[in-house]
């Protein structure tokens, strides 16, 4: 069966696509990932069902598209903003966080689906997965700068940061930590981690931004 689909590349298919995928992360916001349905992200957005296969094979697909999306702005302004190394790793965090607190249900929603799939889940990887490989090569920019020991298992650490920031949104979803809190705490454990691994020269930069949290 031949799954490729159509691409939009007008200016006006590209805002029409741009509004489906919002209005995608809107409904998942209002009714969580398994109340969203194809026939009712095609009311919801003014388009026909037909519209949405044209470009999706499935829900799912279209729910990844949607996260992606936001992912790719979320990365592109915190690049921006910041220097590779160190500095990158940190705004992205903290761009991710502020993603979070501005949009609580459909981080939530998000969240809550990711915990209930399969490990091989293209979910899993999008959100989870995905940021592994950006932050160890933000951390190779960093050992090649001086910013942290020659000697630190990026791989594991890489690791570690995403953990520890799903951990906090863990946290918040239990009530442990406060929406409100939220970015300062996320900041607070990549903070712990990279002080760990800093070399001379960066860590005591590091470690004065921990201690105006």
């Amino acid at each position: 069966m031949n799954t490729t689909k159509r691409k939009y590349e007008s200016p006006r298919q590209l805002a029409r696509q741009a509004s489906i995928l919002k209005t995608t992360r809107e409904m998942l916001s209002e009714v969580g990932y398994h109340a969203t349905t194809i026939r009712g992200l095609a009311k919801k957005a003014g388009v026909a069902p037909g519209t949405l296969y044209n470009l999706y094979n499935s829900k799912d697909e279209l729910v990844l598209a949607a996260v992606e999306d936001l992912l790719s702005d979320i990365f592109t302004e915190a690049n921006k903003g910041s220097e590779p190394g160190l500095a990158r790793i940190l705004t992205q965090g903290q761009k991710l966080s502020e993603a979070t607190v501005a949009n609580p249900e459909y981080a939530e929603a998000m969240t809550r689906a990711l915990f209930g799939v399969e490990p091989d889940d293209p979910l899993t990887e999008t959100l989870y997965a995905r940021g592994i490989p950006e932050i160890e090569r933000q951390l190779e920019v960093a050992m090649e700068t001086g910013e942290i020991r020659p000697d630190v298992d990026v791989a594991n650490t890489a690791m570690q940061l995403q953990s520890h920031a799903w951990g906090i949104i863990m946290a918040w979803l239990m009530g442990v930590v406060p929406l409100d809190e939220l970015i300062r705490e996320s900041m607070r454990a990549r903070l712990v981690i990279l002080v760990q691994i800093a070399a001379e020269t960066s860590r005591e930069d590091l470690e004065k931004q921990l201690d105006e949290l």
